[in-house]
């Protein structure tokens, strides 16, 4: 039996962060039987780091003892060890119950399953609109958070533990709010070299960063796979991010294995980790008294993955290099006159009573059941988007992706018809089909 000791000390990102992550035994190392010791000092510890050390420790094997050693730590960091729930993950390897959101904090939250990440999801943004009046619409943001906290759970293969935390801090008389997502999964590079997208595994091969493909929104990992696979969309979400992150002035750090970047305002540092960290990573930290443009940034994302030229968009401190409708061919909506087949026959489906924001597969999974039903029973069908505030690529890819790819493009054209609803949303649907179609 062996004891192994993990020193934390400084832990800001990007450089003291990783300095603890090569301290970390290797799980080749460890055996049942071993123990191992989190012995924090009198440095001042950011919540992401416990997030971090969390989804580590979950990701050991069984027969391995962790325990907590704070007794020489700030009292302030014994109190974040205590209220974050932390101390029970390692001790037990076990969430507390008992650990509540308080104001501006999120303790770490187990992220295992779809309907907690909707509860994750919801108490994040939450705290987001109670500490800022800069947001006009927080909807957006939703939309971001699950879908990263989605790609989390896609990319550990649903099973590997993972974390999710938030905390809104004061410091120099300024407020941020600090948000980590951390998995044990296969991480962007296992990703997209485990795809069918030659045009990323041709580009890794010659030295690109798998990170900084991600984050520039232009490739999504396809992987191998049936009308019943699973596509990634980690590509959209943290493309949303970054320009958000650009835009607010604020800081993104991603680790995945042994790939590292380091967003800071708008300068991109690429690191090499050097060691391999058995998961990913994801820190944002937003300045809480610069704008949030989430609406323009999120249009401006979804029209940048259909090609459409750009155009400036105005925001209240800058200018965002944003793009324009025009001439792109949405799904198909229902005219006036329409002829094609008979509307007046046609069932109609109002994704409302789904629900006006849907975020999960499980809502992408009820909407195609009932899509495929109708369309079996009358031949053809309406999908009215009205009252739709917000869908996510995963639940767009669910309900539309999979049934446009079973019955084939030109089927679905003929059968389903859509119609209200913002372009938006019908352009973020357009733009999954043909992620959907083309994997």
């Amino acid at each position: 039996m062996t004891t192994h000791t993990i020193n934390v000390g400084q832990t800001s990102i990007p450089h003291p962060l990783i300095a603890l992550v090569k301290s970390l035994p290797k799980s080749s190392t460890l055996k049942a039987g071993d123990s191992v010791v989190i012995s924090f000092g009198r440095e001042f510890v950011y919540l992401s780091t416990l997030t971090l050390l969390a989804s580590w420790r979950k990701s050991l094997l069984p027969g391995i003892d962790v325990k907590v050693d704070d007794h020489n730590s700030l009292s302030a960091t014994q109190n974040m060890i205590t209220n974050s729930g932390f101390r029970e993950i390692v001790d037990t390897g076990h969430e507390s119950p008992s650990v509540q959101r308080r104001f501006g904090k999120l303790p770490l939250r187990p992220l295992t399953n779809r309907l907690n990440k909707d509860s994750v999801v919801q108490d994040i943004t939450s705290i987001l609109s109670d500490n800022t009046a800069l947001i006009d619409d927080i909807k957006p943001l939703t939309t971001i958070l699950s879908e990263i906290c989605e790609n989390a759970l896609t990319h550990s293969g649903f099973a590997s533990p993972g974390y999710v935390c938030a905390t809104v801090t004061e410091n120099d008389q300024k407020r941020r709010i600090e948000i980590a997502i951390c998995d044990s999964g296969m991480g962007f590079r296992g990703s997209y070299l485990s795809g069918t997208n030659e045009e990323v595994k041709a580009r890794i091969a010659r030295g690109a960063s798998p990170i900084e493909i991600a984050i520039d929104g232009l490739n999504s990992s396809k992987p191998i796979a049936t009308p019943s696979s699973v596509v990634s969309y980690f590509g959209f979400g943290l493309y949303i991010t970054r320009r958000l992150v650009e835009e607010n002035r604020g800081q993104l750090f991603i680790l995945s294995h042994s790939d590292g970047m380091m967003l800071n305002n708008r300068a991109r540092t690429n690191i090499d980790v050097q060691v391999e960290f058995p998961g990913t990573l994801v820190v944002i930290i937003l300045d809480l008294d610069n704008p949030l443009p989430l609406e323009a940034i999120y249009e401006e994302a979804v029209e940048g993955y259909t090609g459409i030229p750009t155009k400036q968009i105005n925001t209240p401190d800058n200018q965002i290099a944003g793009k324009v409708h025009q001439n792109i061919p949405l799904p198909k909506k229902q005219e006036a006159n329409e002829t094609k087949h008979d509307v007046k026959e046609a069932a109609v489906i109002e994704l409302r009573h789904f629900g006006t924001e849907l975020l999960t597969r499980e809502a992408g999974l009820a909407i195609r059941a009932e899509l495929a039903t109708q369309a079996l029973v009358r031949g053809s069908v309406i999908v009215d988007l009205d009252g739709i505030s917000d869908i996510t690529p995963s639940v767009a890819d669910e309900a539309f992706g999979k049934l446009a790819e079973k019955m084939g493009l030109e089927t679905f054209e003929r059968t389903i018809t859509f119609r209200g609803g913002t372009t938006l949303a019908s352009r973020l649907i357009e733009f999954v089909m043909k992620t959907r179609l083309k994997s």
